[in-house]
């Protein structure tokens, strides 16, 4: 049985489905690579704080030597 011009048919829909689920899936790796991204950055910041901290406690930190003179 021939289908006439213009109505959708099983292989419309199922292309449809196929670039629906690539679209989905570049979405979800670019989701993926943003979290990776993300993730590193909050590990700087985290590192930078710490030595921050670090230096914070070295400059006001009460040594013998400055106590003595």
């Amino acid at each position: 049985m021939i289908q006439p011009e213009g109505y959708p048919n099983r292989t419309d829909a199922l292309e449809r489905r196929a670039e629906k689920l690539t679209e989905d899936y570049k979405q979800a790796l670019k989701m993926k690579k943003m979290d990776i991204k993300i993730d590193a950055l909050e590990f700087e910041l985290y590192v930078k704080k710490a030595q921050r901290n670090q230096l914070n406690l070295e400059i006001f930190t009460n040594r013998k030597v400055d106590i003595s003179v």
